[in-house]
């Protein structure tokens, strides 16, 4: 695991070998093996390799996750957990979100909202594996002190439309997340892979902003990319993304499968099949697919969020996984590219940065709540420094 803080140039675990005794290193040493990937799922990566498979990736993880998920009518799921499903925050009826409040704890905790890559589903579908997913994400905010929000959102074919709608899922939790005991004034957001496009432009737009601002101490982008022009934007290779996704553990549909789709649920119900939509959504990482031309420089320029992400308030944290498509192991294109362009400005604009060893683009997310910590120790100590 690879983590180091820019903001003080530190890479993390050897500055707490050097604070510790001889007497609590070796207790160290194995809590530190507990958090990496274990060998056998770390292997099952590799032979998937450096693309998107959701369905393989969930086989893996799944003996990690509880015994139910989404589609268990054990009450309660997940016991000393209290889950609210699809509370609406907007008009269209993928407007929702699922909250995550243990049953114990202070009035008022911190608030981590999640952004889901893909098409935005805050259920993945691709077998019945993966329906454990992203409920991990809540159930791991709610086991470290949090209220977890996770968020559905809908399709729209403008470039802005994702950010419209986070702008209005972070209102809607602003005015009433106390109600699950979440602090509206300690919120932070999260998203991965195509989530980041969506959230990109909202910290890049203030006129999207509401009246508390940005409303979000630290922003975590993970494994995705969006426009910061001038400086050139990476995109992964499309042929890396998911063409062999399924083939390593016996399955036959590909990484937008929705064999595992929550029974009951109507297309575009979030759970759902997809609806038929036109235009083409937004790909694994945030790039255009096929259908979506690219823009002329002067309207990427114009769209740019390197302005505003350059002078925000909230902290940044760039991650993405070692066996990211594209990533040979290193930091993503993406991610130096914008950490470079934020820390121009100077030393207190740096980002944090993590490059999670042995991970891939989905084991980044699925790994979250299971003894695999190398995203989710980073990601938690990177909440609780942020003031």
């Amino acid at each position: 695991m690879k983590f180091q803080d820019q903001d003080s140039g530190a890479v993390y675990l050897p500055r707490v070998y050097r604070r510790l005794g001889l007497v609590v290193l070796s207790s160290l040493v194995t809590s530190l093996a507990l958090a990496q990937v274990p060998p056998t799922i770390e292997a099952g990566l590799r032979k998937i390799g450096p693309i998107v498979d959701p369905a393989c990736t969930a086989k893996l993880y799944r003996p990690l996750m509880p015994k139910n998920d989404i589609t268990s009518d054990a009450n309660p799921l997940y016991p000393g957990i209290t889950v609210v499903r699809n509370q609406s925050f907007g008009s269209n009826p993928d407007d929702a979100v699922d909250i995550f409040t243990a049953d114990k704890g202070p009035a008022a905790r911190t608030v981590l909202m999640y952004v889901p890559g893909g098409g935005g589903n805050k259920i993945e579908i691709q077998d019945k594996e993966a329906n454990a997913f992203y409920d991990n994400i809540g159930r791991w905010a709610a086991h470290n002190g949090m209220v977890g929000v996770n968020m559905q959102r809908h399709f729209s074919p403008t470039w802005d439309g994702g950010a419209k709608d986070i702008s209005t899922m972070i209102q809607w939790v602003e005015a009433n997340i106390s109600k699950y005991h979440g602090n509206p004034d300690r919120m932070f957001i999260w998203a991965q892979s195509a989530g980041n496009g969506p959230l990109g432009t909202y910290v890049g737009r203030p006129e999207l902003y509401g009246p508390k601002g940005v409303g979000v101490k630290g922003v975590i982008f993970m494994s995705g990319a969006f426009d910061i022009a001038p400086v050139p934007t990476p995109r992964f290779n499309p042929a890396a993304l998911g063409n062999s996704a399924g083939s390593t553990c016996g399955e036959s549909s590909s990484m937008i499968a929705t064999a595992g789709a929550v029974p009951g649920m109507a297309p575009g119900q979030p759970g759902g099949p997809p609806m038929a939509r036109p235009g083409a959504a937004a790909g694994p990482g945030g790039a255009p697919r096929a259908g979506r031309p690219p823009v002329d420089p002067a309207t990427q320029l114009a769209r740019s969020s390197l302005p505003a992400l350059q002078k925000t308030t909230a902290r940044i944290m760039l991650a993405n996984a070692e066996l990211d498509p594209g990533a040979n192991g290193q930091l993503s294109a993406f991610n130096k590219a914008l950490s470079d362009a934020l820390c121009a400005v100077g030393p207190d604009r740096c980002p944090t940065l993590l490059v999670s060893k042995g991970e891939s683009h989905m084991s980044e997310v699925f790994s979250i709540d299971t003894p695999d910590r190398t995203v989710s120790g980073p990601v938690l100590a990177f909440i609780r420094k942020t003031k």
